[in-house]
Order: structure tokens, then sequence, then C-alpha cells
């Protein structure tokens, strides 16, 4: 299986605060499980992330995915102390 590696630095840089730059994350974490990869969201040299943010990138993947299918195939990596942890997805 192919693993894309997301980091979210590169893409927004140290704060991850919008829903809109959520949903775009969303849609290419989504666009990737879809094409059978797993997906590492790499967090590294992010600060700050709001619970918008987070919410906009995780909310459809649960409705989407199958949670027994979602689970081995999408992580979260170096996530910043700021990270609003969310009970259904737990870093490795």
């Amino acid at each position: 299986m192919d693993v894309r590696h997301i980091t979210l630095f590169d893409l927004i840089g140290p704060v991850c605060s919008t829903a809109a730059a959520g949903r775009q994350i969303n849609q290419m974490v989504q666009t990737l499980l879809n094409e059978g990869c797993s997906v590492k969201l790499d967090f590294h040299g992010v600060r700050l992330v709001t619970p918008s943010f987070y919410e906009a990138v995780v909310q459809d993947l649960y409705s989407v995915f199958q949670e027994d299918d979602l689970h081995p195939r999408f992580s979260l990596m170096n996530l910043p102390i700021s990270f609003p942890r969310h009970p259904d997805i737990t870093p490795p």
C-alpha cells in the first residue's frame, strides 16, 4: 500500500487556523484514501491548530469511510501541544 505523507507546515505554515484550509486538507486526504493510499498527516513545524481547522480536516472522514478502514490508513504525526485531541483519532 502506498503511504502518502502530507506536511501541513509546507502547505499552510505554522498556524493552521481556518476551516477553509482544513476543508482543503480534508479533500486531499479523502482523494488519497479513495485511491487506496494510506495517509500520514504531519504537523511538524506547526505551532497552533484551532478547533475549526481540525474539525474541517476530520469531520467527513468518519461519514465517508468505515472506522475499521480509516484507522489503519490515516494517522496524525508530530502534533503540537495546542492540538485539540480527538477521541476517535489517536496519534501513533
